[in-house]
């Protein structure tokens, strides 16, 4: 188990990403689901995560590097799926109106980036629904078990790397 972790870790997290960006794909243009704010937010995560460990597998001379530019994105990823989650669990009666409704790419064309990254994550109350199950886990919780996974199976490799004495 060690061995596949500290060796085979970058080519899981890419394949395990290329795999949610397919049925990310398969969910937006084949089952017709139209992604929230927050979705789109996890769909440019996961893209990203699978783009940065693709080129770490391609470019093994800058391991750590990807490693540094991919774990904010694998927290921004858990910070969506997780604001997801907590929307969807409020009472129908406290969600707003919000800027679930206004296209991703307006948001920042209205607003400053920081000012347009505030409104994505206030969400509303489409950000709230509930769509799709599979194993009884919607797509935020399902998103949140792989991006939580992934710096799990992170921290397990660099932990057998410090204990075993390597940098």
């Amino acid at each position: 188990m060690k061995t596949i972790i500290q060796y085979y870790s970058d080519f899981i997290i890419t394949a395990s990403a290329g795999f949610v960006v397919l049925a990310q794909y398969y969910l937006e243009n084949i089952e017709g689901l139209v992604p929230c704010n927050l979705c789109i937010v996890q769909t440019i995560c996961a893209r990203g995560i699978f783009l940065i460990y693709l080129l770490k597998i391609l470019a093994p001379n800058l391991k750590w590097l990807f490693d540094v530019v991919g774990v904010p994105v694998f927290f921004t990823g858990i910070a969506a799926s997780g604001r997801q989650i907590y929307l969807q669990n409020l009472p129908a009666d406290q969600l707003s109106g919000g800027y679930c409704d206004i296209p991703f790419y307006l948001i920042f064309e209205m607003y400053s980036f920081f000012e347009g990254v505030g409104k994505v994550f206030q969400g509303s109350a489409k950000c709230a629904e509930e769509s799709w199950f599979f194993l009884g886990l919607n797509i935020a919780e399902w998103s949140m078990i792989f991006f939580a996974s992934m710096i799990v199976l992170l921290l397990l490799r660099y932990s057998l790397l410090i204990f075993k004495g390597q940098k």
